[in-house]
């Protein structure tokens, strides 16, 4: 799969280009809800940032985006 990204910070992420899922049904390891499963998170990073969901797809947090390109250089 092309769309799929992964990236070591201290723990390895696998999700999409822009969303939390490297597929349809499959989300990274560290997505996780709060208030009786109605606000999603992101477990990898300090503070759990919270998710959004964009056209039936949840959006990958700022903090996860900036670590993808950190990894990068």
């Amino acid at each position: 799969m092309s769309n799929v990204v992964k990236f070591n910070i201290t723990r390895t992420i696998v999700c999409g280009e822009t969303t939390c899922a490297s597929e349809p049904g499959k989300f990274c390891d560290y997505v996780a809800a709060q208030r009786f499963g109605t606000r999603p998170v992101c477990t990898a990073f300090e503070g759990e940032p919270r998710l959004y969901d964009h056209d039936g797809w949840l959006q990958r947090c700022q903090a996860c985006l900036d670590a993808e390109k950190e990894s990068e250089k």
